[in-house]
């Protein structure tokens, strides 16, 4: 879904508009919904996102939420991708996406709304830096927040050894006066972990290398806000 949200905000978002409330989604009263993040950011724009499980054919699913975008759309898009029947609706300043997923039983549709913000408040939300080695690619930055904690969820990869990536960041976050709970480091089978804390705090940084190159997935936690 994440991919898809990327393509869909460098499409849609072209202009930027100064609407202030969140626009509701209408759910079929036969799906059962749960609320996946009703508070987060993914590389920097503000989303709220649901999963929602249904009985219903995945057309019959596609012309529900196409009926009830399509008019109220700056700009509108549905379309097949990789098997998945995708839509996006611009209602600027924001922009409504659905991926629904045909099962054996039914439907299981991701709903996700991103809105647009300025450039300054962009930069305010990405300011707090991940630390990465050079020529380090971020694939994707999540972060959420609640009432007792805050989270963020990166995934990145570079060129570089397993071993040059695992010791950055054990180095680094031990420089920040972090504890080490658990490391492990095995470039036989091209994978490491490690857990590291600070008070409350807690990161787990997972590292695998294929294909010539390191993929790290970072998963940090803030207790309050």
């Amino acid at each position: 879904m994440m991919k898809v949200l990327t393509t869909a905000i460098a499409l849609f978002f072209t202009t930027q508009g100064f609407a202030s409330e969140w626009p509701e989604i209408d759910f079929p009263k036969s799906s059962q919904v749960e609320v996946v993040a009703d508070s987060m950011r993914y590389h920097g724009y503000p989303m709220k996102t649901w999963v929602l499980k249904d009985k219903q054919s995945q057309m019959m699913m596609a012309n529900f939420f196409k009926q009830q975008w399509l008019d109220s759309s700056d700009r509108f898009d549905a379309r097949m991708f990789n098997g998945d029947y995708v839509i996006n609706s611009l209602q600027d300043p924001y922009l409504l996406t659905a991926r629904i997923n045909q099962t054996y039983d039914g439907v299981i549709a991701y709903i996700g709304i991103t809105k647009n913000i300025s450039d300054s408040e962009l930069n305010k939300a990405t300011a707090t830096r991940f630390p990465k080695l050079p020529q380090t690619v971020v694939m994707s930055d999540i972060q959420s927040t609640d009432i007792y904690k805050q989270g963020r969820t990166l995934v990145m990869n570079n060129s570089q050894s397993l071993s040059a990536n695992y010791h950055y960041y054990r180095r680094h976050f031990q420089q920040k006066g972090w504890i080490e709970n658990s490391a492990m480091l095995d470039t036989l089978s091209g994978k490491a972990v490690l857990q590291m804390s600070q008070g409350t705090d807690l990161i787990d940084i997972c590292f695998n290398r294929k294909e010539s190159k390191t993929y790290i997935v970072a998963n940090q936690v803030k207790e309050g806000l």
